[in-house]
Formats: structure tokens, C-alpha cells, sequence
């Protein structure tokens, strides 16, 4: 008996050794798995730059714009003038908008980013009023600081947007949030939650905090 005890204890202690032996520290793989803090930031920036694009694609009547990192957020937002634009309708009552949002760009490495959506708000006849529109944002195979992402599905970025003698008015906030998958090297899916206060149309008039697959991300926007 005393044998047989010994023998189920040494196979109990051989099953743990094995067990630990093929998992190889998966504390280590996990930690692998978290992006970096630059890498964080550069996806943070990506979003907000192809949210640029969009809006200024959009005011432009859907032509293409090109992409600098010279654009401002605040500045594209400041921009918007429902009284100009031809998606806007006035009648005796104000003016109705719906003003579609398409765009698709190339990200830095490759693969493409895109965000789609309108801006759909009614202003009475002294141009006031507010818009709550949500963009959709969708990273396909988009390289961005060695790492590819995609939608897991998509991230979302809902605005709001008060008018006054058809006029923007500031502060403008902003929320993305949503999830992506990223690879190869480490690879995962992650969350997005970000918070986007445009104060002015100035260089530094947009700032971002909040988080990004776990990493905290602040700055400018």
C-alpha cells in the first residue's frame, strides 16, 4: 500500500512538472501580448488622422484629400458651415442636413483604414441647433508601428456637435471606442476607449485621452 502511495504521488508530481513544463511560462506569453506604449499612441493617431481625413473629404464634397500630419482636428471641425454645404436643405423651417462621410486611406506600412457614416442635423432659421452622429472606423490589414490591425468588428466615434448662427461651437467632445485584432508579433484582439475635447480651432486646441488595448494614451489631437 505504503508503495503504491508513493508511486501515485511521484506520478502526480511527474504529471506537474509536464504540465508546467508545456505551458513555458505563460505568464511571460501573456505579458507578450500587450502592444507598446508607442505602439498605442501610434494607432491613437492613426484613428484620429483618418477621422481628419473623412471630415475634410466630407466638406470637400467627397474629394480626395490628401493626408498630412499638418492636419487639425479642431481646425477641420471648425470648418463645417451647414449654410455652405450642397447635402444641406433650407426651408421655411431651417435648415436639414445629411452629409455622408466615406472615406478609405492608406495607412502608413500598408493595408487601409476607412470611416463611414453622415452627419444628419436639422438647425432652425437662426442656424442653431446640435448634431450626435456616429462615424464607423474599420482598419483593414492597416500597418501601423510594425504591427497589422482589423476591425474586431470596428470602433465607433460618436460625436457632439452644438451650432449657433450656423456657426460650430466649441468645446466639441468626441468618444471612440470599439475593438481590434492586431498581430503578427504579439498578436491579440484588444478595446479602445477614447475621449476626444476639441477647446478651439488652434494647432493645440484637440487633446485625447483614455486607453488603448490597455495602454494610456494623452496628448494632442
Amino acid at each position: 500500500m505504503m508503495r503504491t502511495k508513493k508511486l501515485e504521488a511521484l506520478c502526480c508530481a511527474a504529471a506537474i512538472t509536464l504540465l508546467l513544463a508545456w505551458c513555458g511560462g505563460c505568464g511571460s506569453g501573456s505579458r507578450s501580448n500587450n502592444i507598446s506604449q508607442a505602439q498605442a499612441e501610434a494607432m491613437s493617431h492613426e484613428f484620429v488622422t483618418a477621422v481628419e481625413s473623412a471630415l475634410s473629404s466630407a466638406a470637400s464634397g467627397g474629394a480626395s484629400v490628401e493626408r498630412s500630419a499638418q492636419q487639425n482636428l479642431s481646425a477641420v471641425v471648425g470648418d463645417i458651415h451647414p449654410d455652405q454645404s450642397s447635402s444641406c436643405v433650407t426651408s421655411a423651417s431651417g435648415t436639414s442636413c445629411n452629409i455622408p462621410v466615406a472615406y478609405s486611406g492608406a495607412c502608413p506600412g500598408g493595408g487601409t483604414i476607412g470611416v463611414s457614416g453622415a452627419f444628419d442635423f436639422t438647425l432652425n432659421n437662426s442656424g442653431d441647433g446640435s448634431d450626435s452622429t456616429t462615424l464607423t472606423i474599420t482598419p483593414t490589414n492597416c500597418s501601423v508601428s510594425n504591427l497589422t490591425i482589423n476591425g474586431d468588428p470596428n470602433v465607433t466615434v460618436a460625436t457632439e456637435i452644438n451650432f449657433t448662427g450656423s456657426e460650430v461651437q466649441f468645446p466639441v467632445t468626441a468618444a471612440e471606442a470599439g475593438e481590434i485584432s492586431y498581430g503578427p508579433n504579439p498578436s491579440g484582439s484588444c478595446t479602445i476607449k477614447v475621449s476626444l475635447t476639441l477647446n478651439s480651432t488652434s494647432q493645440t486646441g484637440c487633446t485625447v485621452t483614455g486607453t488603448v488595448c490597455g495602454q494610456s494614451v494623452s496628448g494632442s489631437c
